[in-house]
């Protein structure tokens, strides 16, 4: 039986409001410098419900959560949203990538929750405890899903890429052109014979979770929470699947679609006490190919199949670090599939960060000594000009879409910022709201 569902979605009335003006990226990509460029963009921009200002006087009883649900109930009671008959809505992003336009459609559904791999639904990065009580506070305040998760959705055949397709043949009832340059387009599908078909290529569907990994896990506590108060009260829950918080909202995009894009995320190591640079790569040859390298060339080197690889630089000189041998990784973790193994984040982690920075994953999570970046550029010229404390970067390449699946259906977790899937959905499009 699927687990993927129509739903009567709430959205910015575009008689009432600029439907561009009211969006915004996900929570987890905004700086304050974005915050407040959408803060002043429009007072009813979707960045006062997903990710409200904070302020020193706040209290249990007025903060950002509180003030994100006051936003939300009054603008529903102004009107400023119109709600939906059941539907899915068709979802599709243009955008330049390498120097060639790319097309990266998926749609929105409300999915049935289940714990991770139980009912096809698969994460592939690991979480932390922080945004998860963020993100259970802001749903325990505005009761629904304001933001989708997104789910790479398997499509061995291309059936579901090709549904899609074929039903962007009429006019969109948003388009947006986004401040990175992309243009989003959305459409509202709610006739029967469209619904049906689309819905019946996924029977049993396969989802990898892409971005929302912490989110998907809120949901699951909040969940539990509503059926065990309904338990305290006296009453007996209805079956899994009969209450709106047994769902969550997604944007499902085929992994068979030739717009995926998935970039690497560059760490920048900072701060270390007692960190020599020569030092560090003498070390390294104990495991690691340790060659000099001009940035063309590392390009090609990080193109190319292989063993583990990336690129260092310390502000003056750029290396190729390549694994010699798996046998380190194969003693360290023999209980890990083959494929985490050798991820190319899963050797930076273990044998250079943890075994020779004492950089190890509790200080990972507290982003102590360590910058993330998606511009190779940016990591190399900030060591090169020491901002920030930066003392040298590792250059990445992007994970593939065949490690992501591997790794997942292995019941394996990445590293944190092992993916960065572009672009990122808009925030603002739609919203699943139980109320």
């Amino acid at each position: 039986m699927s687990s993927i569902f129509p739903f009567s979605g709430w959205r910015y009335d575009p008689g009432k409001v600029d439907p561009a003006r009211v969006a915004a990226p996900p929570y987890d990509v905004i700086d304050p410098e974005t915050q407040a460029r959408l803060y002043a963009r429009d007072d009813r921009n979707v960045i006062r419900l997903i990710l409200g200002r904070e302020f020193e006087d706040d209290s249990p009883r007025n903060n950002r959560y509180v003030r994100a649900a006051a936003h939300l109930d009054a603008w529903r009671g102004d009107g400023l949203f119109i709600q939906d008959r059941q539907a899915i809505y068709l979802y599709e992003q243009r955008f330049a990538c390498d120097g060639t336009e790319r097309i990266r459609r998926g749609f929105f559904a409300r999915v049935r929750l289940s714990e991770w791999g139980k009912e096809g639904i698969y994460p592939h990065e690991r979480t932390l405890s922080g945004p998860k009580r963020d993100r259970l506070d802001l749903m325990r305040a505005t009761r629904g899903n304001l933001e989708p998760i997104f789910g790479l959705l398997a499509d061995p055949d291309g059936a579901v890429a090709a549904a899609l397709a074929s039903l962007v043949d009429y006019e969109p009832c948003l388009e947006i052109w986004d401040d990175d340059g992309v243009e989003n387009r959305m459409w509202v599908v709610d006739d029967q014979e469209h619904l049906h078909r689309l819905l019946s290529l996924t029977p049993a569907p396969r989802i990898f979770i892409a971005d929302g990994h912490h989110r998907y896990e809120t949901a699951l506590v909040y969940q539990a929470e509503i059926r065990d108060a309904m338990r305290a009260a006296g009453q007996i829950p209805p079956i899994r699947g009969d209450l709106d918080c047994d769902h969550i909202m997604m944007l499902l995009v085929p992994d068979s679609d030739p717009g995926l894009v998935v970039r690497p995320t560059h760490r920048i190591v900072h701060s270390l006490a007692g960190f020599d640079a020569s030092a560090f790569l003498s070390a390294c040859e104990r495991n690691f190919l340790v060659a000099p390298i001009t940035r063309e060339a590392l390009a090609a080197e990080l193109a190319a199949d292989g063993l583990p690889a990336f690129g260092f630089a310390d502000g003056k000189r750029l290396f190729l670090l390549r694994l010699l041998s798996r046998d380190p990784m194969d003693a360290l973790f023999p209980e890990e599939p083959e494929t985490w193994r050798t991820l190319d984040v899963s050797v930076l982690h273990a044998l250079l960060l943890d075994e020779l920075m004492g950089i190890g994953e509790d200080r990972l999570a507290r982003k102590e000594n360590i910058q993330y970046t998606k511009s190779a550029e940016d990591a190399i010229r900030m060591v090169r000009d020491s901002r920030d404390g930066a003392q040298c970067a590792f250059i990445l390449r992007p994970t593939s879409m065949s490690q992501v699946r591997d790794i997942a259906e292995a019941g394996a977790v990445m590293p944190q910022k092992s993916t960065y899937f572009h672009p990122k959905p808009l925030s603002g499009a739609v919203f699943h709201l139980f109320w």
